[in-house]
Protein backbone atom coordinates (compact mmCIF):
# COMPACT_ATOMS: atom_id res chain seq x y z
CA UNK A 1 0.00 0.00 0.00
CA UNK A 2 1.09 3.54 -0.65
CA UNK A 3 2.09 5.92 2.16
CA UNK A 4 0.58 9.65 2.28
CA UNK A 5 2.81 12.32 3.50
CA UNK A 6 0.98 15.09 4.53
CA UNK A 7 0.29 18.28 6.48
CA UNK A 8 -1.65 17.54 9.81
CA UNK A 9 -4.53 19.48 10.15
CA UNK A 10 -7.51 20.01 13.74
CA UNK A 11 -8.63 16.44 12.39
CA UNK A 12 -6.15 14.67 12.71
CA UNK A 13 -5.64 15.48 16.59
CA UNK A 14 -6.10 12.05 17.61
CA UNK A 15 -3.73 10.56 15.48
CA UNK A 16 -1.46 13.21 16.52
CA UNK A 17 -2.41 12.56 20.48
CA UNK A 18 -1.77 8.75 19.96
CA UNK A 19 1.60 9.59 18.20
CA UNK A 20 2.93 12.15 21.12
CA UNK A 21 1.93 8.76 23.99
CA UNK A 22 3.31 6.59 21.67
CA UNK A 23 6.85 8.71 21.15
CA UNK A 24 7.06 8.63 25.27
CA UNK A 25 6.52 5.65 25.44
CA UNK A 26 9.18 4.70 22.77
CA UNK A 27 11.61 7.26 24.80
CA UNK A 28 10.99 5.11 28.01
CA UNK A 29 8.86 7.17 29.97
CA UNK A 30 6.31 5.60 31.71
CA UNK A 31 2.60 6.53 31.91
CA UNK A 32 0.56 5.05 34.69
CA UNK A 33 -2.64 3.61 32.53
CA UNK A 34 -4.97 5.56 34.38
CA UNK A 35 -2.97 8.82 33.65
CA UNK A 36 -3.06 8.39 30.31
CA UNK A 37 -6.40 9.25 29.41
CA UNK A 38 -5.84 12.92 31.43
CA UNK A 39 -2.54 12.95 29.44
CA UNK A 40 -4.52 12.37 26.11
CA UNK A 41 -7.26 15.38 26.88
CA UNK A 42 -4.10 17.85 27.79
CA UNK A 43 -2.44 17.06 24.35
CA UNK A 44 -5.32 17.59 22.86
CA UNK A 45 -6.63 20.27 24.01
CA UNK A 46 -2.90 21.94 23.22
CA UNK A 47 -2.84 20.76 19.87
CA UNK A 48 -6.48 22.31 19.73
CA UNK A 49 -4.86 25.81 20.93
CA UNK A 50 -1.67 25.67 18.94
CA UNK A 51 -1.92 23.40 15.80
CA UNK A 52 -1.30 25.33 12.66
CA UNK A 53 -0.89 28.20 14.60
CA UNK A 54 2.89 27.89 15.82
CA UNK A 55 2.79 23.87 16.08
CA UNK A 56 2.99 22.37 12.43
CA UNK A 57 3.11 18.69 12.02
CA UNK A 58 3.64 16.35 9.22
CA UNK A 59 2.16 12.83 9.22
CA UNK A 60 2.85 9.84 6.94
CA UNK A 61 -0.59 7.53 6.38
CA UNK A 62 -0.83 4.24 5.02
CA UNK A 63 -4.45 4.36 4.68
CA UNK A 64 -5.51 5.95 7.46
CA UNK A 65 -3.54 4.61 9.77
CA UNK A 66 -0.65 6.49 10.80
CA UNK A 67 2.61 5.04 10.15
CA UNK A 68 5.06 8.34 11.02
CA UNK A 69 4.66 12.03 12.33
CA UNK A 70 6.94 15.01 13.44
CA UNK A 71 5.97 18.27 14.87
CA UNK A 72 7.58 21.89 14.64
CA UNK A 73 7.30 23.93 17.46
CA UNK A 74 7.44 27.95 16.47
CA UNK A 75 9.27 29.55 19.83
CA UNK A 76 9.60 33.13 20.05
CA UNK A 77 12.14 34.71 22.41
CA UNK A 78 13.36 37.91 22.99
CA UNK A 79 16.27 39.37 20.88
CA UNK A 80 19.35 37.52 20.78
CA UNK A 81 22.30 37.33 18.30
CA UNK A 82 21.47 33.67 17.41
CA UNK A 83 17.27 34.68 16.68
CA UNK A 84 17.55 38.63 15.71
CA UNK A 85 13.71 38.56 14.57
CA UNK A 86 12.58 36.40 18.12
CA UNK A 87 11.98 33.40 16.52
CA UNK A 88 13.09 29.96 16.07
CA UNK A 89 11.87 26.37 16.13
CA UNK A 90 12.01 23.16 17.40
CA UNK A 91 11.62 19.89 15.99
CA UNK A 92 9.59 17.76 18.12
CA UNK A 93 8.43 13.92 18.35
CA UNK A 94 9.40 12.63 15.55
CA UNK A 95 8.40 9.03 15.35
CA UNK A 96 8.09 6.03 12.58
CA UNK A 97 6.01 3.03 13.87
CA UNK A 98 8.15 -0.11 14.06
CA UNK A 99 6.75 -1.52 11.17
CA UNK A 100 7.22 1.70 9.17
CA UNK A 101 11.21 2.39 10.02
CA UNK A 102 13.62 2.19 7.10
CA UNK A 103 11.34 3.50 4.60
CA UNK A 104 12.53 6.88 4.46
CA UNK A 105 9.16 8.32 6.34
CA UNK A 106 11.27 9.99 8.97
CA UNK A 107 13.41 12.36 6.34
CA UNK A 108 10.61 13.41 4.20
CA UNK A 109 9.26 14.52 7.03
CA UNK A 110 12.00 16.41 8.81
CA UNK A 111 12.45 17.67 4.95
CA UNK A 112 8.57 19.13 5.03
CA UNK A 113 8.98 21.04 8.70
CA UNK A 114 12.82 22.25 7.73
CA UNK A 115 10.91 23.90 4.40
CA UNK A 116 7.83 24.75 6.68
CA UNK A 117 10.87 26.42 9.47
CA UNK A 118 12.60 28.12 6.56
CA UNK A 119 8.74 29.29 5.34
CA UNK A 120 8.13 31.03 8.38
CA UNK A 121 11.68 32.80 8.01
CA UNK A 122 12.66 31.14 11.97
CA UNK A 123 16.28 31.51 12.64
CA UNK A 124 17.11 28.38 13.51
CA UNK A 125 16.14 24.84 14.41
CA UNK A 126 16.90 22.28 17.85
CA UNK A 127 16.13 19.34 18.53
CA UNK A 128 17.24 16.92 21.39
CA UNK A 129 18.40 13.48 19.08
CA UNK A 130 18.13 9.69 20.11
CA UNK A 131 20.90 7.69 19.78
CA UNK A 132 18.89 6.05 16.69
CA UNK A 133 18.00 9.80 14.94
CA UNK A 134 21.21 11.36 15.42
CA UNK A 135 22.53 10.27 11.56
CA UNK A 136 19.23 11.42 10.07
CA UNK A 137 19.81 14.76 11.71
CA UNK A 138 23.28 15.07 10.83
CA UNK A 139 22.71 14.05 7.63
CA UNK A 140 20.39 16.76 7.36
CA UNK A 141 22.72 19.50 8.32
CA UNK A 142 22.25 20.03 12.00
CA UNK A 143 25.34 19.87 14.18
CA UNK A 144 25.68 19.21 18.02
CA UNK A 145 26.12 22.38 19.98
CA UNK A 146 28.07 22.49 22.65
CA UNK A 147 26.73 25.01 24.92
CA UNK A 148 28.97 28.16 26.90
CA UNK A 149 26.15 28.06 29.75
CA UNK A 150 25.00 24.04 29.94
CA UNK A 151 21.09 23.69 30.53
CA UNK A 152 19.88 23.33 33.92
CA UNK A 153 16.59 22.60 35.27
CA UNK A 154 14.42 22.98 38.52
CA UNK A 155 11.44 21.01 38.64
CA UNK A 156 8.53 22.55 40.61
Amino acid sequence: MATTLRAAHMVNIPQLVRARLDFLHALGYTIQPEDEPQAAQQINAFLSDHLERDIFAWIALEDQTLAAAGFLQVIEVMWQPMAPKGRHGRIINILTLPEYRHQGLARAIMLELIRKARELNLAYLDLDASPEGQPLYESLGFELTHAHHPPMRLVL
